[in-house]
């Protein structure tokens, strides 16, 4: 009888994850349970993407309608952050104009850019770009005079960006309230392991109709979304960022050329274990579909035995449950865990120590509102 009673209050549960990978289920589940996808896909912001998820699984039309209604209210603010890019972009064109370079758009403002097919819905928390590190002055000069300026930060913040990072404090503009990151790196500058920014900046494509705007290709776009997201120390967004991944192999994955470009741009860039990563958890959750010579390849660079055991699970709790209703006992072990492995990736140990010692004092003093760059 306890048990009947158990069975009858558990609560029906469809996590995004499996709507993700098998859109039908959101045709069947409860009306409690699309609730609960919708409500999940509205916190990590992919909640305008499940209409190309479920058209692309052709099952658009026989949603429920207050289920489309979600949808399509989330779709509105997707195309307007489109217009709103199309502004910024011209925004940063005039600024940019005299300055002899190009500049190169990352993350979601590149996938919005190239308009790549699988990225629609797909929203984006502000703007990156990539520019040369030589130009890093004359550019931040010109982005202020055109309305950018730098967000609040403590005088240790400040100095931590500028000599830590691999970009400069965070834009805002005083105006549109428009963030903008100026990144001449993927990885802090300090590390061994960062890349030449150059062989980077050649890595790229002119967008159609521009002259100086440019992206990463197809296999750099892949290379740094997964050099980016391996190396965080926090992984709120997790879920979107490793979708990212299997809607660019999705995408691009078709063509051996992409792969063949994948693995040559890597031997030079570095970091291997993050796409190791990046493509093990892509085909493990998403079912990716990535050929066995490409897989063969980076089951070289898998970390060793007692890294990977301490890792996986981790990272598997990152990319499935990170949304509250999902979380369990495991909750703080694996975000301790990443947390951890994130700022040894990401600092020395000589700077690593003090600087969490600094950051956790900061954290005493309420009065201080600060932007943190690992927080």
């Amino acid at each position: 009888m306890k048990e009947a009673v158990s069975q009858a209050n558990k609560v029906e549960t469809l996590p995004l994850v499996d709507v993700l990978t098998s859109p039908e289920k959101l045709i069947y589940a409860s009306p409690r349970a699309q609730a609960q996808v919708i409500a999940e896909a509205r916190y990590f912001n992919m909640l305008a993407q499940l209409k190309y998820v479920c058209k692309e699984a052709n099952i658009w039309y026989q949603l429920p309608l207050r289920v489309k209604q979600h949808i399509q209210s989330a779709e509105y603010s997707f195309k307007n952050q489109k217009r709103q890019l199309t502004i910024e972009h011209a925004a940063i064109t005039e600024a940019l104009r005299d300055i002899p370079c190009s500049w190169v758009y990352l993350k979601g403002a590149a996938y919005q850019m190239l308009e790549l097919p699988v990225f629609y819905g797909r929203l984006m928390n502000d703007v990156d770009i990539l520019v040369p590190e030589e130009q890093l002055a004359t550019i931040e000069l010109a982005l202020s005079e055109h309305g950018w300026a730098h967000k609040t930060l403590t005088d240790y913040d400040e100095k931590f960006y500028r000599e830590w990072s691999q970009e400069i404090p965070p834009l805002r503009h005083f105006s549109r309230q428009t963030e903008l990151d100026v990144h001449f790196n993927i990885l802090p500058k300090r590390l061994s392991q960062s890349p030449e920014a150059a062989f980077l900046l050649q890595q790229t494509q002119q967008l159609s109709g521009e002259n100086k705007a440019k992206t990463l290709t197809p296999a750099a776009l892949l290379l740094h979304s997964a050099i980016h997201l391996f190396y965080e120390s926090e992984y709120h967004k997790g879920i979107r960022d490793l979708f990212d991944i299997h809607l660019l192999i999705k995408e691009f994955g078709a063509d051996e050329t992409f792969w063949v470009q994948l693995i040559t741009i890597q031997e030079q860039l570095g970091s291997a274990e993050c796409t190791f990563y990046a493509l093990y958890f892509s085909e493990s959750i998403y079912h990716t579909e990535i050929p066995k010579h490409v897989k063969d390849y980076y089951m070289r660079h898998k970390p060793n035995m007692l890294v990977f055991a301490l890792t996986a699970p981790a990272f598997y709790y990152a990319f499935t449950s990170m949304y509250p209703l999902h979380h369990h006992t495991g909750h703080h072990r694996a975000l301790s865990t990443l947390y951890i492995r994130g700022h040894f990736k990401r600092l020395p140990i000589y700077k690593l120590i003090p600087h969490l010692i600094k950051k956790s004092l900061l954290k005493l003093l309420p009065e201080k509102k600060e932007e943190t760059m690992f927080d």
